[in-house]
């Protein structure tokens, strides 16, 4: 019979180098020097750095924060200020990101809130030094949420949603003793559930916050001098502003505008432009900016639990076209490259590790073995295909300090339910796109090569179509019996002649009988002959 050209392989070697390229040039493999920043400046001066955050928080936007705290370390900058603009993200990456900043003790962090630090970026700003905002800029709300790739936005219970708030509020608590914010404000950011009230002593102008009965309670006493603030100064434009009291509902989480965080001691000043930082900080020389680079972008786009679906959906499709038409090597490179990225990414940004890539690899391995030398399907078949779903998921799961048999974390629980989702959704959307395939791909011209048609084209062949060459040896309907196992591809005898054969829809045993049910495009295809 004649080869069929490998066509899938034409792209293969692009795509394998351009990921190559990407191990090569991130800096966390290619350990490249860090770009100098020119600190010329007088002795009084500060030096400084800007390190940006935006959009979701993840474990990308870590790796790239320390990188870029290493490369303005090593330039001499005393001063690092992080550029906010954030809805927030992973709670596991926030807490590694404010443990990391709040260990810094050679620079200074200053949060600058340019327009909003929401949810995880709200954690990172109270854990940085101290905290300025822009002149219309918003910080908190960092009440905990599920989003599923699959599903969206999800509830939580009780239970499930304490074991998530007790992290966050134990960091909050933490920036409120560190850096003096107050603590109530700091737990409303948190968790909703009670009224926080801003009352002052007229006596001594003291003023502080406290909870509903505290404050029902101080100015129910005798001859009291505790009073609800009414007014305060807004630091933007210097007018009086009436304060809303209680300044925290029952139902509301704390979301503060720049003027309430500076009147609430959460800001120190209103900062709007970098003439202004400049000033405030005395900064001399350049400021530069640092931003993550091309690879941690990638590394980000490729990591997100969307495009990972879609890859899972491309692994499983591919490995079903192989094994549906195999030499054709489409299928094959599809899976492959869809693999390569959907491991690789994730070990780029450092949740996932060595072992989960070696735990797929032995799967492959474990299954191959099955397939291909031992009869039958049995433990190293079954093995080999829940080892791959176990690496799968692994990848999406965080590492845990110390030895863990149940995961403690509320980061570990949530990447297992993502990882669940992803690989399980992803194949259930393949199990779908497999149905397309066999129903519609085979009528596409040029295609038709790619799956076996339907035992149709039997029928077709058989009234009146030509036989392709090298197949005149064999006719439709002949019948034979396996000699090796079709997986699907194999070998069967044919009244004494010896004919490469695939099986139509299942694999076959060794010593079946078969009949040919198709002859086309220089492929014979047998369905097992049942006894009638």
């Amino acid at each position: 019979m004649k080869a069929t050209q490998p066509t899938g392989l034409a792209w293969f070697p692009a795509i394998s180098l351009w990921l190559l390229a990407l191990v090569a040039l991130h800096p966390a493999v290619s350990g490249s020097e860090p770009a100098q920043i020119d600190q010329a400046g007088t002795d009084s001066e500060t030096r400084a750095a800007i390190v940006t955050i935006e959009d979701e928080i993840n474990d990308v936007t870590f790796l790239s924060l320390k990188r870029r705290i290493e490369e303005a370390r090593a330039s001499g900058v005393g001063l690092v200020v992080f550029e906010m603009d954030t809805p927030g993200g992973l709670v596991s990456s926030a807490l590694d990101i404010c443990t990391y900043i709040k260990n810094i003790s050679d620079l200074k962090t200053v949060a600058w809130v340019k327009p909003s630090a929401f949810s995880a970026g709200a954690m990172i700003s109270l854990a940085c030094n101290e905290v300025v905002m822009a002149s219309a800029s918003k910080l908190g709300d960092c009440a905990p949420i599920i989003i599923s790739p699959t599903e969206g936005l999800q509830e939580m219970g009780e239970t499930e949603r304490a074991k998530v708030e007790s992290p966050i509020l134990k960091e909050f608590i933490d920036s409120s003793h560190r850096r003096g914010y107050d603590p109530l404000l700091c737990e409303a950011m948190v968790r909703r559930g009670h009224e926080v009230w801003w009352v002052e002593n007229t006596s001594d102008q003291e003023r502080k916050f406290v909870r509903k009965e505290e404050k029902e309670r101080l100015l129910d006493e005798k001859d009291s001098k505790w009073r609800v603030v009414q007014t305060m100064t807004d630091p933007v434009s210097g007018n009086e502003i009436t304060v809303r009291q209680p300044v925290v509902e029952e139902r509301d989480l704390l979301t503060l505008t720049q003027s309430e965080a500076v009147a609430f001691g959460f800001a120190r000043a209103i900062v709007s432009s970098e003439s202004e930082l400049r000033a405030r900080y005395a900064i001399g020389g350049e400021l530069a900016r640092l931003v993550p680079n091309w690879a941690e972008g990638v590394a980000d786009f490729l990591s997100s639990p969307i495009l990972r679906t879609i890859l899972m959906v491309l692994i499983a499709l591919g490995v079903y076209a192989e094994f549906n038409a195999p030499g054709h090597f489409v299928g094959a490179s599809v899976a492959l490259v869809a693999m390569v990225i959907f491991l690789g990414a994730p070990y780029l940004t450092g949740l996932a590790d060595v072992w989960e890539i070696l735990l797929v690899a032995l799967g492959i391995v474990l299954l191959g073995i099955e397939l291909f030398l031992i009869p039958g399907f049995g433990i190293a078949g079954i093995s080999g295909i829940l080892l791959i779903l176990v690496g799968f998921i692994a990848t999406f799961i965080p590492a845990e300090p110390g030895p863990v048999i149940v995961p403690r974390m509320p980061g570990t629980w949530l990447g297992l339910k993502t990882g669940l989702q992803v690989v399980f959704g992803g194949m259930a959307l393949a199990i779908a796109g497999m149905w397309v395939l066999n129903k519609f791909l085979p009528r596409v011209p040029g295609a038709r090569g790619l799956f076996l048609s339907p035992a149709a084209s039997a029928t077709r062949l058989a009234a009146g179509g030509e036989l392709p060459a090298g197949s005149a040896q064999v006719e439709l309907g002949d019948r034979g019996t396996c000699v090796t196992m079709l997986r699907p591809a194999g070998k069967a005898v044919f009244g004494g002649r010896r004919v490469d054969v695939i099986a139509q829809g299942q694999m076959i045993d060794e010593g079946r009988e078969v009949e040919i049910v198709e002859i086309s495009a220089g492929r014979v295809v047998v369905r097992e002959r049942r006894a009638s």
